[in-house]
């Protein structure tokens, strides 16, 4: 087994991930290790609150969400925008106290990864090009005078169109969200909360393929 060092540096960067209070919770445990003299404070939009109690009376969801701890020498912030996560840790003396702290809340945004946003975020670049091959070829082989499609068509295509930026909108309007409840424990209704996502974008890709197949029929009878 290869020993490996620490980096110079702790890391900032976390992966897209779905929290709720419960989380929360759990991060603020792991960030002022349950001490009385770490303050902590939460900002939620345009507002700031101090408890998880405070958080909850807010309800509804977050895509922009701050958490600042402070206590004498160390100083804790965890931030989620809508383009990244990132948290700092900052802690005079030994380093090994918020190496383990960092580790500990990756490994709570590693279990609420939302792993579609993360491997479509990851392989944008790689999409985009295939995207664009895919419509230079349509370009240069499909017939040049192909049947006109129907004007009963076109109901359908602007549906495509909208399903189509709304699950654009989804992966490139936020990063990581917080729901400012606590979720459901157990059973198939948790089940459906944490995969809620990918079975929305699964449904509207389904939509979305049958309508593309349609329209391209149509176009080389």
């Amino acid at each position: 087994m290869a020993i490996k060092p620490f980096p110079d540096s702790i890391p900032s960067q976390l992966p897209p991930a779905k929290l709720y209070l419960d989380d929360i919770g759990e991060i603020l445990q792991i960030l002022t290790d349950s001490s009385a003299d770490c303050q902590a404070s939460f900002i939620v939009g345009k507002s700031k609150c101090d408890t998880l109690d405070d958080l909850k009376d807010l309800r509804g969801r977050a895509t922009r969400f701050v958490m600042n701890i402070s206590a004498p020498g160390k100083h804790q912030t965890l931030e989620l925008t809508p383009s990244a996560t990132r948290i700092h840790i900052h802690e005079t003396g030994d380093q090994l106290p918020a190496w383990s702290k960092y580790v500990n809340v990756a490994a709570i945004f590693e279990k609420r990864r939302l792993r579609l946003k993360s491997l479509v975020r990851s392989l944008a670049p790689w999409v985009f090009a295939g995207l664009w091959l895919v419509a230079v070829a349509l370009w240069i082989f499909v017939p040049p005078v192909a049947r006109p499609i129907s004007i009963y068509k076109l109901p359908h295509i602007a549906t495509g169109f909208i399903l189509a930026v709304a699950v654009v909108y989804y992966f490139v309007s936020s990063h990581s969200i917080v729901y400012l409840r606590y979720p459901q424990r157990v059973g198939v209704g948790r089940w459906l909360e944490d995969h809620k996502p990918e079975i929305i974008v699964g449904a509207v890709c389904a939509v979305l393929a049958a309508i593309a197949t349609q329209v391209v029929e149509k176009g080389w009878k």
